[in-house]
């Protein structure tokens, strides 16, 4: 009986690092909607695997043969698409009520009426750390959640962003 311990489960199945399995992953998905958008049947996809590779399932490939198969699916004329998305701005979460959320309904509000040019949570966040910093000797709160540990300084941005908001509305009705 051998001393070695063998672990399946650590190791992927092509031999190489787990920093692998996430491509591994990412080229099977590829094959799949590759599969869909041509059209294929599972039994002339099944082929298709085993005549490239001489398996019929992805799972018990290793990534130079999913790749193979990746790259007869593009001579077939599937061509992947990149998800390209623009620099993500965060959207805010649902209001449950609290002042940091009247805070964000009132920054929302002012960005949809075009008093201010970014209505992103990023742009909330850095906000309300540069006017945190005011009433908070000196220490800017990074994220807006953490305004309910300081309800001083949540109470003070809260009234700041309504002043702000008033002479938005006044400097539109000139």
């Amino acid at each position: 009986m051998s001393s070695e311990r063998h672990d399946h489960k650590a190791t992927p199945r092509d031999g190489g690092s787990a920093a692998k399995r996430p491509e591994r992953d990412r080229c099977i998905i590829r094959i799949h909607v590759a599969k869909r958008e041509l059209g294929m049947s599972d039994k002339d996809y099944r082929e298709a695997l085993e005549g490239q590779t001489g398996k019929t399932s992805c799972k018990d490939m290793t990534l130079s043969q999913l790749y193979t198969v990746e790259a007869y699916f593009k001579k077939l004329g599937f061509k992947p698409t990149i998800k390209k998305r623009p620099f993500a701005k965060r959207k805010s979460p649902v209001s449950q009520g609290r002042q940091v959320d009247k805070i964000r309904a009132l920054w929302i509000e002012m960005a949809n009426n075009g008093d201010i040019r970014d209505g992103s949570e990023n742009a909330l966040e850095a906000w309300v750390q540069r006017m945190s910093a005011k009433f908070n000797h000196g220490r800017g709160i990074q994220k807006v959640d953490w305004l309910e540990q300081e309800p001083y300084v949540c109470s003070r941005l809260l009234e700041s962003l309504k002043q702000w908001q008033k002479r938005c509305i006044k400097n539109r009705e000139k």
